[in-house]
């Protein structure tokens, strides 16, 4: 069963559906995922990239409403690429995904621009995800 948020639950802003860029090194991790968000009527899924520099490329071509950005990449990792995302992307929301849960790594995604900070293990859970999607929509953050 899918929790989905109706429209008076999301800022006025909130598109639908969520144009989403996935990014993961992890091609596996990037193929279940993004199965799983077609299920979703609240996300399409354009592209997907295997490293921040790609998501640079990707979204500054096609500005997306969301990032999925994994936080551990080769080429270009996820906090440098949400911070440029940030700079050149002001509107865009980018939620940070990773298997470090730790304190550390959520303050640095933050400190970065991220507007959101999700575990890998839970991001394939409605609730879970929606609460930082909602979160992420909602935020007035300012680039760090």
């Amino acid at each position: 069963m899918s929790i989905l948020p109706t429209r008076g639950e999301l800022p006025d802003s909130f598109p639908i559906p969520l144009r989403t860029l996935v990014v993961d090194d992890s091609a596996v991790l990037l193929e279940n995922l993004c199965f799983f968000l077609k299920g979703k009527p609240l996300f399409q899924v354009f592209a997907t990239a295997g490293n921040g520099s790609e998501a640079l490329r990707l979204a500054t071509l096609h500005e997306p409403d969301l990032v999925l950005m994994d936080l551990n990449m080769p080429v270009l990792d996820g906090l440098q690429a949400t911070a440029r995302l940030r700079r050149d992307l002001p509107k865009l929301r980018i939620i940070i995904m990773t298997v470090d849960d730790s304190a550390q790594a959520k303050s640095a995604a933050l400190a970065h621009g991220a507007h959101g900070f999700i575990r890998k293990e839970s991001i394939m859970n409605d609730a879970t995800l929606m609460a930082e999607v909602r979160k992420a929509f909602h935020a007035k953050h300012t680039q760090a």
